[in-house]
This record gives structure tokens, C-alpha cells and sequence, in this order.
């Protein structure tokens, strides 16, 4: 493992404090992007744990969302906002990468935040035993490898300039490594449910990646972290449904 690219990756994707040497991004990163993701699902678990100890449900829920945004900088959040205000605008490619572009945010980007906080809300809701308490550690390693996906299998969209053009690894396969990590999680708490996690994370981002190309001719940093935020979302729910299975 290449420490200084680790701790890179942690700089870039989270606000942790990282060495100064550890602050150029240069695409190296992208391959420990779902380790990163699971250092935020021990600290999410930790935060979950020390709520349940004291809070009642509700705070420990909001408080559990909260981290997830603090912890990122909001830097997935504000893409999401981004991604729904220009990708549902109705527009041409060219005047949705404009409207994607803009700080300001619109209707759709609002109500997609609030959709995305409140599916979360809801399924960290459902989360309630220790062996289910382990989908905390997996989800955000789940997300982080689903950027790891869209960075090698997906067109990057240039003209934006929000993706740094190094961390764009179009078929490096090596980049995968890491990925197949939060999956094995999965099975790990329960093979029937990894199947069903497997079918529906492939969908899931083979729907969203489509969706992007057919939009806007392939992927920006704001569709990534959208991607992020969704697939946190949808898997919360799907940890709240099966919870009682495990």
C-alpha cells in the first residue's frame, strides 16, 4: 500500500486532517477511494453507537445523517443538488452542463436533498441490532467503490473541469482492487442477502451510469457524487428491510 496515496485519498474525500505532503491529488488515489469509505463507516458506526447509548431514535438518526455530511465536507451533497438541478432542467447537453456548473441551487436540487436525507433517515431508522449495525461500516465503502466504478468504466465529461482530468482512470482495472471489499461484507453477514445486494448495486449503478451517458455523454464530479449520495440512500433502505433478517 502506498501510505502517502492513502492518506491522499482521505484528504480528498473527507475533511480529516491530512499531512500538507499528502494534498496533491493525482489520480493514484482513486484505487483506496473504498478503504476511505470504510474508515467513514467505522467512524459512522461510532457515532451511531454513542447516540444509541444516551439519545432516543430520532436524534440518533439525525445525528447519524449529520455525520455523513459533516464528515465529506457536504462535497457529495452539493453534487447531488447540482446533478438534479441540470440532468432534470429539460434542457440540451450543453445548457444542463451550464446549469450543473452553477453554485446556485434550484427546485430539483432542493428536493433532491431532501428525498435523499430523508430515505437515509428512514432506513439507518430500521437499522437497530448489532449484526445489522454492520451495514453502517459497509454502506459508505459501498458508495466510495461506486465512484471507482464510474471513474473506470464511464466517459468523462471534459468541458466541466470538476473532475480533476488525472483521476479519470478509464479502464485501469487495477484501480478495481479495493472494490469487491464492501460486497464480501455483505455476504460475509448473510449469503442471501449478498445475492440480493450483488442484483440490485449492479442495477442500481449500470441504471445511473446509462442514465448519465444518454444525459450528458458520460460522467462529471457532481453525477459522481450524486452517485455517492444514491447509493448510500438506496442501500440505508435496504438495510432497514432486511435488518429483521439477519
Amino acid at each position: 500500500m502506498d501510505i502517502l496515496n492513502f492518506l491522499s485519498a482521505i484528504g480528498f474525500l473527507t475533511i480529516l486532517p491530512v499531512p500538507n505532503s499528502a494534498r496533491t491529488f493525482d489520480g493514484k488515489q482513486v484505487i483506496y477511494f473504498p478503504l476511505v469509505g470504510l474508515i467513514i463507516g467505522g467512524m459512522l458506526w461510532t457515532v451511531d453507537w454513542f447516540f444509541s447509548c444516551f439519545a432516543y431514535s430520532e436524534i440518533r438518526v439525525i445525528g447519524d445523517v449529520l455525520f455523513l455530511a459533516i464528515i465529506t465536507g457536504a462535497l457529495h451533497l452539493d453534487g447531488l443538488a447540482d446533478s438534479a438541478d441540470g440532468l432534470f432542467s429539460h434542457r440540451s447537453r450543453e445548457k444542463i452542463l451550464e446549469i450543473m456548473k452553477d453554485s446556485r441551487i434550484g427546485v430539483m436540487g432542493v428536493l433532491a436533498l431532501i428525498f435523499c436525507l430523508l430515505f437515509k433517515m428512514g432506513g439507518i431508522a430500521g437499522i437497530k441490532t448489532s449484526v445489522s449495525s454492520l451495514w453502517f461500516i459497509i454502506i459508505p465503502a459501498l458508495s466510495r467503490a461506486a465512484q471507482v466504478l464510474g471513474l473506470t468504466l464511464v466517459e468523462h465529461v471534459k468541458p466541466q473541469g470538476a473532475l480533476a482530468t488525472d483521476f479519470y482512470q478509464r479502464s485501469n482495472w487495477s484501480a478495481l482492487l479495493f472494490c469487491p471489499i464492501p460486497l464480501g461484507m455483505i455476504f460475509y453477514l448473510n449469503i442471501e442477502i449478498g445475492a440480493i445486494a450483488l442484483v440490485a448495486f449492479t442495477i442500481l449503478i449500470s441504471g445511473l451510469f446509462y442514465f448519465y451517458k444518454k444525459m450528458i455523454g458520460g460522467i462529471t464530479g457532481d453525477t459522481l457524487g450524486a452517485t455517492t449520495e444514491i447509493v448510500e440512500a438506496f442501500f440505508f433502505i435496504f438495510a432497514g428491510i432486511t435488518a429483521s433478517y439477519l
